[in-house]
């Protein structure tokens, strides 16, 4: 191994070290982070049918409206 290469694999331990994302360590979060937002829409989508499918004495239970319910169950999935 040469002067060269032993400085550069320096240099490139020194950026590893320093908290700089490793490229697939940063594609591997940005899946992860929308497989979440994927399963926080469904997850919402799920909730709004179910109270969407409530009577009004269920409701009335948990202090929401009919007209309340049909505002949240018609919004889009992402708000």
């Amino acid at each position: 191994m040469n002067r060269d290469s032993e400085s550069m694999g320096a240099c490139l331990d020194r950026n590893s070290s320093a908290g700089t994302p490793e490229p697939a360590q940063t594609a591997l979060e940005t899946v992860r982070s929308a497989w979440r937002a994927v399963v926080r829409w469904m997850d919402r989508q799920r909730q709004r049918k179910h109270l969407r499918q409530l009577d009004d004495h269920l409701l009335r239970d948990i202090g929401v409206t009919r007209i309340q319910a049909r505002r949240e169950a018609s919004r889009w999935f992402f708000e």
